[in-house]
């Protein structure tokens, strides 16, 4: 990935780069990118597919290269909020992207999330295989734009196996062992973003016993992430 301020326009005697111009050496275009203009971060260009959102999830600035990815001007996606344009999901086609979703629940606390893959939708209606990588840039007053980066992955087949065929069946079977309610509490606010540390602090316990809870919560859902606990919770209505 890489993300860069675009320089000022060229002045006189500084020669203009040739679009989608190619390496001599290897054939690499070292000019595909896609720009966007955004007044919170100035102009930007990157080659990965790149949009930025508001903290009410509409897209504000779509580039060239999310549309050769995802066929969708930046007409078409401007001011539509992006789990509206994305529909992103998970291999297995449950939804990942949605209102006030894990990615917005971090920003609002002024955290970023971890890159995450998600299959989305083409304006073709195609399955698009993605990685997506966020940059929370804050703002006044609380608010906060996100900074989206896509990078196509290398196909459906190898990330439908990165998550095991039988998951959707598991999503739906009782749990070995009921969440207590002290569970509970804990998961609302691991699910809300909450590190360990406010967890403990929150709910007026140690760090170690935090830990312990959040540790037992994963057991018992069958997850093996953070965001997979989250997920896992949504489904069973636990949160």
């Amino acid at each position: 990935m890489r993300v860069r301020v675009q320089p000022p326009a060229p002045g006189p005697g500084v020669p203009h780069d040739p679009p989608l111009a190619a390496d001599a050496d290897d054939g690499v275009p070292r000019h595909d990118s896609g720009t966007i203009t955004d007044p919170w971060v100035g102009r930007l260009a990157a080659s990965d597919g790149m949009f930025v959102t508001d903290d009410r999830q509409r897209i504000v600035a779509w580039s060239s290269a999310a549309q050769r990815m995802l066929g969708f001007s930046p007409e078409e996606a401007v001011g539509r909020t992006c789990y509206q344009v994305v529909m992103g999901r998970e291999p297995d086609g449950h939804p990942i992207c949605g209102r006030n979703c894990t990615v917005t629940r971090n920003a609002r606390r002024g955290r970023g999330t971890a890159a995450y893959e998600v299959t989305a939708r083409a304006r073709d209606g195609s399955a698009k295989c993605l990685s997506n990588s966020v940059l929370v840039v804050e703002g006044p007053a609380g608010a906060f734009h996100v900074i989206h980066l896509l990078r196509e992955t290398a196909g459906a087949a190898p990330v439908m196996r990165r998550m095991p065929v039988e998951a959707p069946d598991r999503a739906q079977e009782p749990m070995v062992e009921t969440l207590t309610r002290r569970e509970l509490e804990v998961l609302r606010l691991f699910s809300q973003g909450a590190t360990i540390d406010e967890i403990a602090e929150s709910l007026t316990i140690s760090v170690f016993t935090a830990r312990n809870h959040i540790a037992n919560i994963g057991r018992k859902l069958g997850a093996r992430s953070r965001l997979e606990t989250v997920l896992l919770a949504m489904r069973r209505g636990l949160v």
